[in-house]
């Protein structure tokens, strides 16, 4: 009797009688809840792409398919997505429900077992390193998330920081280059002109096989008569480098003008041709006039030809089509247009002829063949490398 009366004097333990199994009911419900959650969260991403889908069909077919049968089939879809998010959000609901009870249980539990001991000493949660019977779950569910997402706000706070920190890193990097830009201008006027990155020169121009013709005569390919080339800077300009750039810097260009122009260096192309190109468009005033030029390839439509932004320095007037223009002396070096082309190679003045304008040229890289050139006087302008 005494050991009956023993065992009745004590409480009931966590793993025998009280709530203990409500409580593991509640627990396992709750995991099986989050088990689906997990698969409706996932049949909810799998309706969103299939609208994504649908949508994007819809903008690439128009024209081509039923109108209000698509329009169904979408509107069906965005049905679906909507149940999908009111029933993810309720069973959202009943999970933080049972969790809730669960942790009330287990409070009550620590409570009673608290005064039952008087007390004193840990309760049973502490004892056992704060493990819930049955579960393996381990601390309090409530101060346990409140703990990850106070570090998560405390991670989160130093990405921003060194977020700032980059934006202010790149601040500085910027401020730099500008100065660097200004000091290089104050030392070469003709560098208020260039630019920086691939704006200037979205393609390079074509080279060797020169396949960017005019007329599309058999002559007209350079490649099978050219001998091997001097280097470029073999002839120097007619000006020194820094008359030159100032002279060039005060030259306006005008919409509709026929020019000379040569895009920026690329990395598949350090050193671009000049060829035909004609002004779209003027931006700006003063010192920070730009300009679009437009390539002249007669193989492209003209709404398809490739537009260049570049400034006055990387491009040489074309006088106007009647223009009187001065004669050239023999031995004279001159860019020119070659025959049959929209390209401009460096040549060498053999003669002029006064009745018809033309000039005799022989090109660079074909003078060991004695092929001369007739080229038309407007299209031979000024020699730059």
């Amino acid at each position: 009797m005494a050991s009956q009366r023993s065992r009745s004097a004590r409480g009931p333990g966590r793993g025998n009688g009280g709530n203990q199994g409500e409580e593991l009911d509640l627990w396992n419900a709750s995991k099986s809840d989050i088990h689906k959650l997990v698969e409706m969260i996932n049949s909810s991403s799998d309706d969103m792409r299939a609208i994504g889908a649908q949508d994007s069909y819809m903008a690439k077919n128009k024209g081509s398919y039923d109108p209000q049968a698509e329009e169904d089939k979408l509107e069906a879809l965005f049905r679906g997505g909507v149940r999908d998010t009111e029933n993810i959000k309720q069973k959202l609901d009943e999970t933080m429900h049972k969790l809730i009870m669960v942790r009330a249980i287990q409070k009550s539990k620590e409570e009673a077992e608290a005064a039952a001991g008087g007390g004193s000493g840990p309760s049973t949660r502490e004892r056992s390193g704060g493990s819930m019977s049955g579960t393996g779950r381990s601390g309090s569910v409530r101060g346990a998330g409140a703990k990850d997402r106070e570090r998560e706000r405390e991670k989160e706070k130093e990405r921003d920081k060194d977020k700032d920190k980059d934006k202010e890193k790149d601040k500085e990097k910027e401020k730099e280059k500008e100065k660097d830009k200004e000091k290089e201008r104050d030392r070469d006027p003709s560098s208020l002109y260039d630019f920086d990155g691939g704006g200037d020169s979205p393609v390079p121009s074509p080279l060797g096989s020169h396949t960017r013709k005019l007329g599309g005569g058999a002559g007209s390919d350079r490649s099978g008569t050219r001998d091997s080339l001097p280097p470029r800077d073999s002839m120097p300009p007619d000006l020194p480098a820094s008359a030159a750039a100032t002279q060039r810097s005060k030259v306006n260009f005008v919409k509709g003008q026929d020019v000379v122009f040569k895009p920026k260096p690329t990395p598949t192309n350090d050193n671009p041709d000049w060829f035909l190109g004609r002004v779209q468009q003027v931006l700006g005033e003063g010192k920070s006039r730009r300009y679009k030029v437009q390539d002249a390839d007669p193989d492209v439509a003209p709404e398809d030809r490739i537009e260049y932004r570049t400034s006055a320095s990387s491009m040489i007037p074309i006088p106007a089509e009647g223009a009187e223009l001065p004669g050239l002396d023999k031995g004279r070096i001159v860019l020119a247009l070659y025959p049959d082309s929209t390209t401009f190679y460096k040549a060498e003045v053999t003669d002029m002829d006064a009745t018809t304008g033309k000039v005799n040229l022989r090109f660079e890289g074909e003078e060991n063949s004695g092929t001369l050139q007739v080229v038309d006087r407007r299209f031979v302008v000024e020699y730059r490398s």
